[in-house]
């Protein structure tokens, strides 16, 4: 149960087990990437979302109708259990259900799949319902070429809930629209129902119109949040994500001490490292001590670092100054924790030097320099994956290429199946062809799937050449098409 997630896509072909037993694995320990080839032989039933986020159109082309739309369900999820899918995924399960008899039953199927409904075909007298399931979705899934249909839908929802041409919805017409309101530009934002903010709290990005407007609706003191003169770190913390996209003029209506509060609230609960980096920066406008050339704000310790605000009280100066090589050994782990800061995480890979293993740099790795990784020793497995983790950062391809380089110049190691797991794809682009045609076809069959879409033309034709050498023909249904069409080109 525990190896699961360990077992190689290709053997997953032939894998036979109990259906009870194999649910009870799948539910924890399965990757979405292997989901498609275990359903080839087992059962679709209550699978978990990260499961669920392995369908493609492909895959499910050898199952039975039913279980195709039964899949589409099953990935209607909502909150921390919904499923990240993309267009390409949603415009082919619209094309399974688009016949269904129960396709305007839109409670039943995942709101992002509603996004790619032919409007047309939706009763008008369902309309209302449609949008208030839609009202859901994540609109932000739209790629650039099908960018349009936002515009469609909002034109479609005015239609059918009746909003005037004049830029502002009512309270009703804000709780259906819902996440639609997240494409509304500021002049709707400022002249509608105060309760679009809760609405725009969703928003996965929001633009410098729409912060402006915001900062309008909020300063009219209209809203449940009242007048600006009432405001303190209270309303900065009810208002969520919102207070990161609005501008520095927005922080003259708060006290020094709501503002310090609300950033306590924020480093605790990591708000502001998921977030904008400008609003940091801006912080410390009124919290950053003035730099000099020694360490005047107190020398940085363990329990500094351990405070919820460091490192807000200081800048890069005396972050410098205050912080020594020895807590940066000591209290590495906790550090890169709190600090992401591009001019932050130069000092600290620059103080740790050749005092700490190169395998626990993290996110400091991604400010190195090419003299920096040609001092680094770069011999093992493990320390080659831990440089290639993804959750510290994207390479410079020419920096991967160096560090993959001086992995493989050690005699006895090659690009096997760990090693190709470990810089799983964009940084195996950054190689010359010379070494990709190293690989053996076995690793590369036995190897997780590899993103490969930033890959040069040749070098997927010679990824492809290695991978399609099968003992048997491969067709568009075949499992064995599956473990080669990541290498087909765009």
């Amino acid at each position: 149960d525990q190896l699961a997630t360990e077992v190689p896509r290709v053997y997953l072909q032939q894998f036979t087990v109990n259906r009870s037993d194999w649910m009870n694995v799948s539910q924890e320990n399965i990757e979405h990437e292997q989901f498609i080839h275990v359903c080839l032989f087992a059962c679709v039933g209550s699978l978990s979302s990260s499961v669920l986020q392995g369908f493609t159109c492909t895959g499910v082309s050898q199952f039975e109708r039913k279980q195709v739309t039964d899949l589409v369900k099953a990935c209607r999820r909502k909150g921390l259990n919904k499923v990240p899918l993309l267009e390409t995924q949603l415009t082919c399960m619209y094309n399974y259900i688009r016949t269904e008899p129960d396709v305007t039953s839109f409670a039943l199927y995942p709101p992002d799949v509603l996004l790619y409904y032919d409007y047309s075909l939706v009763p008008q007298s369902s309309c209302r319902s449609y949008f208030q399931e839609l009202g859901d979705a994540d609109f932000s899934v739209f790629s650039s070429v099908l960018s349009y249909k936002q515009t469609a839908l909002f034109n479609n929802a005015r239609s059918c809930l009746g909003i005037p041409n004049t830029a502002s919805l009512t309270a009703d017409q804000v709780s259906v629209l819902g996440n639609m309101c997240c494409m509304l530009d500021g002049s709707y934002i400022k002249s509608s129902d105060p309760s679009i903010l809760e609405k725009l709290k969703n928003c996965p990005d929001l633009t410098s119109d729409q912060a402006a407007a915001i900062v309008t609706l909020l300063t009219n003191g209209n809203t449940q949040y009242g007048t600006p003169s009432t405001w303190n770190q209270t309303t900065l913390t009810d208002l969520g994500m919102l207070p990161l996209y609005l501008p520095t003029s927005f922080y003259d209506n708060f006290d020094k001490v709501s503002k310090h509060l609300f950033l306590l609230f924020s480093t605790e609960g990591n708000i502001y490292r998921t977030s904008h980096w400008d609003f940091f920066l801006m912080t410390c406008t009124f919290l950053c001590r003035t730099p000099g050339s020694h360490c005047t704000v107190g020398n940085i310790t363990q329990v500094t670092i351990s405070d919820s605000t460091f490192p807000l009280d200081y800048d890069v100066t005396q972050f410098n100054n205050c912080l020594s090589n020895t807590v940066v050994k000591d209290n590495f782990d906790a550090i890169t924790e709190k600090v992401d800061e591009l001019d932050y995480l130069k000092i600290v890979l620059q103080k740790l030097g050749e005092v700490y293993q190169v395998q626990v740099l993290g996110p400091a790795s991604r400010v190195a320099t090419i003299d920096d990784i040609r001092s680094w020793t770069i011999t093992q497995v493990d320390t080659l994956s831990a440089l290639m983790d993804l959750s510290n950062g994207d390479w410079d391809p020419s920096l991967a290429k160096v560090i993959i380089s001086k992995y493989l110049a050690v005699a006895g190691n090659s690009l096997g199946r760990a090693e190709l797991n470990a810089i799983k794809g964009p940084n195996l682009c950054s190689l010359d062809l010379s070494v990709i045609q190293s690989i053996s076809y076995q690793n590369l069959k036995e190897a997780e799937a590899l993103i490969v879409t930033s890959c040069t033309l040749e070098a997927k034709k010679l990824l492809f050449n290695i991978s399609s050498q099968l003992p048997r023909a491969i067709t568009r249904k075949s499992p064995s098409y599956l473990l080669t069409k990541q290498f087909l080109g765009q």
